[in-house]
């Protein structure tokens, strides 16, 4: 069956040796990433949560003020709910942010600063485990970019 989407040609949207293959390369880059977040941060992850990754230079137009707000919010309503409510309501997870700032920027590091405190305080409760996950990469370059883009699921880079 042949698909005209948006100007692309989905021909191969119903092929599921494709959608196979695909799901394992996307499984296989998401290990990839459990393995190197659990050695640079300690923190553990599963593969099978939803990564949600924003990567780029910190700054305050760049919105990781804003994605981290979300997660915050996000994290107080999963606070009000019972544990049946919360994995009827969320998709687990896994928010990854990581980035460089100008040294001289310190609204830049205080964004940082909390994203990490919001993770440490989010990946530690033990009612939320692994529903939610708040991790900010360090020492962010090219080489921790080309293993984490290939295993998002929802991609927060053109923000």
């Amino acid at each position: 069956m042949f698909y005209l989407n948006y100007g692309y040609h989905t021909q191969f949207a119903d092929n599921e040796d494709l959608q196979n293959e695909w799901r394992e390369a996307k499984r296989s880059n998401k290990i990839k990433v459990v393995s190197f977040l659990k050695e640079k941060t300690g923190y553990s992850v599963v593969p099978d949560a939803m990564f949600d990754i924003q990567v780029k230079r910190i700054h305050e137009y760049k919105r990781q003020l804003l994605n981290i707000f979300g997660i915050v919010y996000r994290y107080k309503k999963m606070k009000e709910m019972t544990a049946a409510e919360r994995k009827t309501n969320f998709v687990p997870r896994v928010c990854i942010f990581g980035g460089k700032a100008f040294a001289t920027y310190v609204q830049a590091k205080r964004i940082v600063k909390f994203i990490t405190d919001v993770g440490a305080t989010i990946n530690h409760d033990p009612e939320i485990g692994d529903l939610l996950k708040v991790v900010f990469v360090p020492d962010y370059n090219v080489s921790v970019a080309e293993l984490l883009i290939p295993a998002s699921d929802l991609s927060e880079h053109i923000r």
